[in-house]
């Protein structure tokens, strides 16, 4: 029988990040890679991307690459595949990070933003995972991870993100109907919703009043504080993981109490 923590390990195995190579995204990639994963990082920061791929590759000694790709492109996402594929054999974990966020009165969107935020966070996660689907219905297993975020069911303050918190909700059913429709595959299907995540991303703006918005949002927290990359890279390698086997169609919260207040 197999140690339990020998279940973390991904030796061997083939993951794609999406918007692996900053922000949470960068936690997940270093997490999955640590465990033994071979990487494919895709995103649209090409310099970076490949700095991450080559830092990764050294540290952790795994094989990564970097794939230009804009998540809204079908034709970049089948090239991101197909390059995938051809260096590695197969892809065994999908992690879908890359997202954006507009801060837009609801009255003030328009028709272009809205449909960018829509595009990229849940358009684009689903063509992405159809693409990958079809190699791992083809392979007869896979496990595919979706970032989705607390804002899926809450309405969050002081900003306001009508399009952002839309598109989490949707990545939570594509999550689900996929989860019901690929089990017959042996392929696992979940989420991770986190809350705020500390970042380099994080914004500098600030209320009517003066204060940040992020010491706003951090003093809503009951943990005192935000999430790390690093914490949500953990929970991903465990779904990611042969420890999570039983696993499908949820959505893991990660959020320090936020959404209890």
């Amino acid at each position: 029988m197999k140690h339990i923590v020998d279940k973390l390990m991904l030796t061997g195995k083939t993951a794609m990040v999406t918007g692996g190579h900053s922000g949470i995204g960068r936690g997940i990639s270093e997490a999955l890679s640590q465990a033994g994963a071979n990487l494919a990082i895709v995103g649209r920061r090409e310099k970076l991307g490949l700095q991450v791929a080559d830092e990764i590759a050294k540290t952790n000694q795994v094989k990564a690459m970097f794939i230009p790709m804009d998540i809204t492109s079908g034709d970049d996402i089948q090239n991101a595949v197909n390059k995938t594929v051809e260096a590695f054999g197969g892809i065994d974990i999908l992690v879908n990070c890359a997202g954006t966020v507009r801060h837009e009165a609801a009255e003030a969107i328009t028709r272009e933003s809205w449909r960018h935020v829509m595009d990229v966070n849940l358009e684009g996660l689903f063509f992405m995972s159809q693409a990958v689907g079809q190699v791992m219905i083809q392979q007869k297993k896979g496990n595919i991870i979706n970032i989705s975020s607390n804002s899926d069911q809450l309405v969050m303050t002081p900003q306001k993100q009508v399009s952002y918190n839309a598109s989490k909700a949707g990545v939570d059913m594509v999550t689900k109907c996929l989860a019901y429709e690929w089990a017959k595959h042996n392929i696992r299907v979940n989420a991770v919703a986190p809350g705020y995540v500390a970042t380099e991303l994080l914004p500098e703006t600030k209320d009517e009043n003066g204060r940040l918005w992020k010491d706003i949002w951090q003093g809503m927290i009951p943990a005192g504080r935000m999430g790390t990359p690093e914490e949500i890279g953990a929970m991903v390698l465990y779904i990611a993981s042969d420890m999570s086997p039983f696993l499908t169609g949820s959505v893991l919260l990660m959020d320090g109490g936020y959404s209890l207040t």
